[in-house]
C-alpha cells in the first residue's frame, strides 16, 4: 500500500518504486524504500510499530551521504535524533501510514 501511495503521488510517468538491498555472504540487509528528495537520497522503511532496531536501515545510513531516514508506522508523527553503531547522526522522521502520499512535504517540514 505504501508503494502505491508513493505511485499515486508522483507526477512523472517515469517515476518508479526504488529499494535498496545489500546481499553480502553472510550478512544481508535491505531497506524497503529509497526515494530522491531535492537530489539526495532518502531511506523509506515501513514498520508494523515502533520497535525493533532498523539495523539495515543504520547500516544504510553508514554507507550513504543522507542525514535523514523516515520510518513510516502505525504510531504518530515524531522526530529522533539517532546515532549508528559507527557513530553517525541522523534524523529519524517517525511518520504514520496515512501521510505517505504526502512524504515529499514531511520531509520538507522537518529537514531543516
Amino acid at each position: 500500500i505504501i508503494g502505491q501511495e508513493f505511485l499515486a503521488s508522483s507526477f512523472s510517468p517515469l517515476h518508479s518504486i526504488k529499494f535498496w538491498v545489500r546481499d553480502k555472504k553472510q550478512s544481508s540487509a535491505e531497506v524497503d524504500f529509497i526515494i530522491n528528495y531535492n537530489g539526495k537520497i532518502i531511506p523509506v522503511e515501513v514498520k508494523s510499530g515502533s520497535t525493533g532496531k532498523m539495523k539495515s536501515l543504520h547500516y544504510f545510513m553508514d554507507q550513504s551521504e543522507s542525514k535523514i531516514a523516515v520510518r513510516i508506522y502505525s504510531e504518530k508523527l515524531s522526530i529522533d535524533m539517532l546515532t549508528t553503531q559507527k557513530g553517525k547522526k541522523f534524523k529519524l522522521i517517525n511518520m504514520p501510514y496515512y501521510l505517505a502520499g504526502n512524504i515529499q512535504e514531511v520531509i520538507r517540514k522537518h529537514s531543516e
